[in-house]
């Protein structure tokens, strides 16, 4: 093997590391996205809806997730990983009372959860929820209602990002 092809090899994987240096510094330069939050200076406003009718504009969902529902007083859902920009829960519920509960959306960090904001459920029927633009990431809902000796239920609880 004589110098040229040496140098063809070296011109070659010269050419590939110039190519991925310049992958990785426009990777370091690229602009992170804003979460809506940080845009507004604050939370983002929930889009509920109390009808189950098929929503048009809304794609398939990215990360699915279902749990039930037993509210006395608070109730934690589990920390869980959305890969979309937009985040819904939605369910039926189910209690002897009328009145609503609240639902919260918390954006957990390090283990430390901010709270996005909270929409108002129905006790009784359906309700969806829906914040948008708020980014992927680990997401905790938590619903709450006073201390009325009444139970919240649902079965079908449906937590997603899109």
């Amino acid at each position: 093997m004589d110098a040229t092809y040496y140098r063809k090899v070296l011109k070659s994987r010269l050419r590939v590391l110039a190519g991925a240096a310049v992958i990785a510094l426009g990777l370091c330069l690229a602009p992170r996205p804003a979460l809506a939050s940080e845009l507004i200076g604050g939370g983002v406003d929930p889009i509920v809806s109390y009808s189950r009718q098929a929503d048009a504009g809304m794609p398939s969902p990215l990360s699915w997730f279902g749990d039930d529902l037993s509210l006395y007083t608070i109730h934690y859902f589990p920390e869980l990983y959305f890969d979309g920009n937009n985040v819904g829960i939605e369910m039926t519920a189910s209690c002897p009372s009328s009145g609503t509960f609240t639902v919260s959306l918390y954006r957990v960090v390090n283990g430390r959860g901010t709270l996005v904001s909270s929409a108002s459920f129905k006790r009784k029927g359906f309700t969806k929820a829906t914040w948008e633009g708020v980014g992927s990431g680990t997401y905790q809902f938590v619903c709450k209602k006073p201390a009325d000796g009444k139970v919240v239920t649902s079965s079908d609880v449906a937590m997603y990002s899109w």
